[in-house]
């Protein structure tokens, strides 16, 4: 295996996919601001904002009449999901015929292994630009790339070089790369730990790297020292061909506050029949149902409960129970959603071990 100074990995993420993906169906909607996404007359929000649109402020999950009110003259397009996934494809294909080692994280990103393909870094660097220009020619889309020792740094690489970009941390430069950008960069660190470390005086990487072990510890617990290794630039994490699926949801955020119980286990049900599809396509099992029910005033209730749930009327009636279960009359609800967990691959017919767990909540 090779040690970590010997790895090549890149993270390829395509910029702005959907926007870009529009525009090469279009042309002339290149160099317009393009937001692409639900109704700005219901609760659409943003699924992706072409860089013209992000100099105004507009961001991907913005509510669309939000982004609207800050750039009035951009174009709105719906969604094509099934359009995204070809050109998706497409992408995958190429980055395969560069090496085997292939981890899909998203439909717009995957990192690519290109230590057994490559003699150095600067081979890697080839075969990454090589990869890079294949995407903008053969499926016209711009895209950025990070390459580095492992897939942490590729990704910070990769993040700081958007749009179009292209940054090469060398083996043994991870912890001087990392040190003068802000911890949110560090691919982990969420909002409120951001904010603690930086109530606590720690605003870059370098600062972290370099602080005494105890003091991430009193301020992060256990998870101290392992920002600390990360911040010095180290990840073991290999690049996996095989990625195993944790979750399958779907949610529905309703046009207006829905105060009809009737309304919402109908959308519960219709909901439910989409995730139980998405599992037998996938050929999987799965123990745990979990519903989410937003309230009109924001509020989040989730609810789960495991047995075996081998069809698509086991999950509908679960999620179904739960819903009516956690309904409370008089309160509007703003959003609901249901999902599938604890997944195994499917056995044969007759072979299915059954299972009664008791109902648990989440």
């Amino acid at each position: 295996m090779a040690t970590d100074a010997e790895r090549r990995i890149t993270l390829v993420d395509l910029d702005a996919f959907y926007a870009s993906v529009e525009e090469v169906e279009d042309p002339s909607l290149r160099g317009k601001p393009l937001l692409v996404g639900g109704s700005p007359e219901g609760r659409g929000v943003v699924m992706a904002a072409s860089y013209e649109a992000r100099r105004y402020g507009c961001r991907s999950a913005m509510p669309m009449a939000q982004a609207l009110r800050l750039c009035p003259e951009a174009v709105v397009l719906p969604g094509r999901r099934d359009l995204y996934h070809r050109y998706s494809q497409r992408v995958m294909d190429i980055l395969r015929r560069e090496s085997p080692v292939v981890q899909p994280m998203s439909i717009d990103e995957a990192y690519v292994d290109l230590t057994a393909v490559s003699r150095d870094m600067a081979h890697a660097e080839a075969l990454g630009r090589r990869m890079q220009g294949r995407i903008r020619v053969e499926a016209e889309l711009p895209s950025s790339i990070g390459l580095a020792a492992n897939k942490m740094v590729a990704k910070v690489a990769c993040e700081t070089g958007k749009p179009n970009g292209f940054v090469v941390v060398p083996p043994g430069g991870e912890a001087a790369f990392l040190a003068p950008l802000p911890v949110r960069k560090l691919p982990g660190v969420g909002p409120r730990s951001a904010e603690r470390l930086n109530a606590a005086g720690f605003e870059t990487l370098g600062q972290v790297a370099a602080a005494p072990l105890g003091t991430l510890a009193a301020l992060l617990g256990s998870g101290g020292a392992l920002l600390q290794r990360r911040a010095l630039g180290e990840d073991a994490s290999p690049v996996s061909t095989e990625r195993e699926a944790k979750s399958i949801s779907a949610e529905e955020t309703f046009a207006s506050d829905v105060g009809d119980r009737g309304a919402v286990l109908q959308e519960t049900e219709r909901l439910a029949r989409r995730v139980a599809d998405s599992l037998e396509s996938a050929g999987l099992l799965a123990r745990t149902v979990t519903v989410k029910v937003r309230y009109a005033d924001f509020t989040t209730l989730t609810r789960s409960q495991s047995r075996p749930t081998a069809t698509a009327d086991a999950v509908r009636a679960i999620a179904v129970e739960l819903v009516t279960a956690a309904w409370e009359e008089g309160r509007r609800v703003r959003l609901v959603g249901v999902g599938v967990s604890n997944m195994r691959p499917r056995q044969a017919e007759g072979q299915m071990t059954m299972e009664a767990l008791e109902p648990r909540e989440a």
